[in-house]
């Protein structure tokens, strides 16, 4: 099972009905906490917006996370702090900020899961300027940012914690936005070494998307991750931020967006090259099953009901 941008109380009307799966783990493609990040692993959000609200059963499985950008914008202690938090839930699973594992079927059949931080492949996003290689993140226009909220296409909570935990540019000692080289090799490595029937990968934001109005497809990873993928013939790709289930083709990959947990976006261009199925303006996670040949994920809106579904076969 696959569900991403679910961090808020919203999640509450998709959260009963993953309990009608019954699932071995779950993919979360970050944005874990809305709108004010957490501050420490004791932060009572990890409580109300996890624990107690993904209640049913089936959800009682190993979570393998990955952060968003909401994540980031309560800074690095936050950060950490999801982190950290693997080490006092059962389900929970962070270990750093990008990790990969393998899970074997009960036919022996193996899939490879490759976690990535795509925060730091970006150097942050259109609001925050973010180096990983110190660390550092700034805010890239307080003006804009603030000219966001008056339009309505920013949260005000959202610019209260940008402003708490994220300085301005500090013109004498620039953020220079950059990607992570190191995790870029890492990714490669792990892609080119795996021997499993099935390699799929999961970040936060979309390498292609069809939405508008919204974010869209990111160009550096459509630059820099996408060549990747078709070299290591990865399967498929599962992301957030985009606030919609998507499926779209390019190449040998299948980019599977779910960012609909708690978060809904009405917008998509049908005509978008590769567009296979979509499902906008409604909450949503996504359902899976893995074989020796055949990869295959369901839609599920927030009635309960597969509204769309494909098999990746070989």
């Amino acid at each position: 099972m696959t569900i991403g941008d679910w961090g808020d109380f919203e999640a509450r009307t998709v959260a009963p009905l993953m309990g009608n799966f019954e699932v071995d783990w779950i993919v979360s493609t970050g944005d874990n906490f809305y709108n004010d990040g957490v501050k420490g692993p004791d932060d009572p959000q990890f409580q109300s917006k996890f624990e107690k609200q993904f209640t049913a059963k089936s959800t009682q499985v190993p979570w393998y996370v990955t952060a968003g950008n909401h994540d980031y914008y309560g800074g690095s202690k936050g950060i950490q702090a999801e982190i950290s938090y693997s080490d006092k839930s059962k389900r929970w699973n962070f270990p750093s900020f990008y990790y990969d594992f393998v899970k074997k079927g009960s036919d022996g059949s193996t899939a490879h899961f490759v976690s990535i931080d795509t925060w730091r492949l970006n150097g942050g996003d259109t609001n925050v300027a973010f180096d990983p290689v110190s660390n550092r993140s700034a805010l890239r226009n307080v003006s804009h940012l603030q000219h966001k909220v008056n339009t309505g296409d920013m949260d005000p909570r959202t610019y209260k914690q940008l402003m708490e935990s994220i300085p301005e540019q500090d013109p004498q000692n620039p953020v220079i936005s950059s990607p992570d080289d190191k995790q870029y090799q890492w990714i490669q490595s792990t892609l080119g070494n795996s021997t499993a029937d099935w390699l799929i990968v999961y970040g936060h934001f979309p390498v292609y998307s069809a939405t508008t109005g919204e974010h869209g497809d990111t160009k550096s990873l459509v630059t820099n991750l996408a060549p990747m993928f078709n070299q290591a013939g990865v399967h498929a790709y599962f992301n957030g931020h985009d606030h919609i289930l998507q499926h779209i083709v390019k190449g040998s990959t299948h980019y599977f967006t779910s960012g609909a947990g708690a978060r809904k976006h009405s917008g998509v261009n049908k005509d978008y090259d590769g567009l296979q199925g979509y499902l906008e303006n409604q909450y949503g996670f996504m359902f899976h099953s893995i074989s020796k040949d055949t990869f295959a994920t369901s839609f599920i809106n927030q009635q309960g009901k597969v509204i769309y579904a494909y098999n990746i076969t070989k």
